[in-house]
């Protein structure tokens, strides 16, 4: 009896023992894996010390200090790793862990993308506050992430915005709307293109690496492209005749991660990583207009030789062309069901 009593007794104390074990085994293993020291790659290719260089510089500090060290974020910046077009394949098979990807090569994988991006929608948009509603709405923001989940292997952390635009000329300036006829204009992607050609424009697409030398030798007219880039790389020198570009208000670019990656990490680390991405999507948007008006500046002072912005009328004018031939190519591009219902976002986000 008593060895029964015994046996009792010292399996119990076994199972005891055991189930403790296996608890402070699991504890552990969680502690490891929230304090787990790692490193990510960040990717960015912008001109240095423009508004998105920048913001992936703060959000390093702001992660690296956010996880009292744990994470630490390699600074690959200003193409030092990839050119635009590559860094968008380098996300998708994993190279690199993230990079702020450029919204035209984002574009061409997602047409819901290019659209969200508002460089899909050119010349749709009433101002930028119409702009920031759609990119807020929970259902945009649910597509967005489904798309680069789906199409590109990643986890949308935010977008970005890059900056409004400007277009420069080589030879004389834009005061009107009509003014556009049969200039040739580089175009960055189909989207653009199809804005161009309802404006009268000559679309040309060429890679922005070749753009300088091709205004030098007129075999285009102008460009648009961001503020940043066009003083960076002083673009000026060879268009220097510039108007602000309504059509397209504050380009986002996309910051993303390798899904892969992301679904490895801790919901901790995870949460890092948003909280942090969302931070610095809010900081762009104040930056970028700030930096727009300071460089802005910079030109008025003597960089250029004239700078126009085109009046209410002229921009309801180049509205009243583009606004058919876009909803057009939306549908055409995006299929119908996933068209017509971004479309109606667009809308219903400019009644309210």
């Amino acid at each position: 009896m008593k060895n029964r009593v015994f046996i009792r007794s010292t399996y119990r104390f076994l199972i005891i023992t055991l189930g403790l074990g296996i608890l402070l085994f699991i504890s552990g293993s969680i502690q490891a894996e929230a304090t787990q020291k790692i490193k990510l790659s960040l990717s960015s290719n912008l001109s240095p010390a423009s508004c998105l260089e920048l913001a992936a510089d703060k959000f390093k500090d702001i992660v690296e200090k956010k996880s009292n060290g744990n994470i630490t974020i390699i600074r690959y910046p200003s193409g030092e790793l990839y050119d635009s077009k590559s860094e968008i394949e380098a996300i998708v098979n994993g190279s690199v862990d993230m990079a702020l990807l450029h919204v035209a090569y984002v574009g061409a994988r997602s047409p819901a993308l290019e659209f969200i991006s508002s460089f899909g929608a050119q010349g749709c948009w009433d101002d930028y506050e119409h702009f920031y509603r759609f990119l807020d709405m929970p259902e945009v923001c649910k597509i967005a992430a489904n798309e680069f989940k789906n199409q590109l292997n990643a986890k949308l952390l935010a977008p970005v915005s890059y900056g409004t635009s400007v277009v420069g000329t080589n030879k004389k300036t834009i005061h009107t709307v009509a003014d556009y006829k049969n200039l040739k204009m580089r175009t960055g992607g189909s989207a653009q293109a199809a804005m161009y050609k309802a404006l009268g424009a000559i679309p040309v697409e060429l890679s922005i690496k070749e753009v300088f030398m091709a205004l030098q030798r007129g075999t285009i007219d102008g460009v648009c492209t961001g503020p940043s880039r066009f003083y960076f790389s002083k673009m000026y020198e060879a268009a220097p005749y510039i108007i602000q570009d309504y059509t397209s208000p504050f380009l986002q670019f996309w910051f993303a991660m390798n899904m892969n990656k992301w679904q490895k990490l801790s919901l901790e680390n995870q949460n890092i990583l948003k909280d942090s991405a969302q931070e610095i999507a809010l900081w762009t948007r104040n930056y970028v207009t700030k930096e727009t008006e300071q460089i802005f500046q910079k030109f008025k002072n003597g960089l250029i030789k004239e700078m126009n912005f085109l009046s209410n009328d002229e921009r309801a004018r180049l509205k009243k062309l583009v606004y058919p031939a876009m909803h057009e190519f939306t549908v055409r591009r995006c299929g119908k069901n996933m068209g017509e219902k971004l479309w109606g976002y667009m809308i219903q986000a400019r009644n309210k």
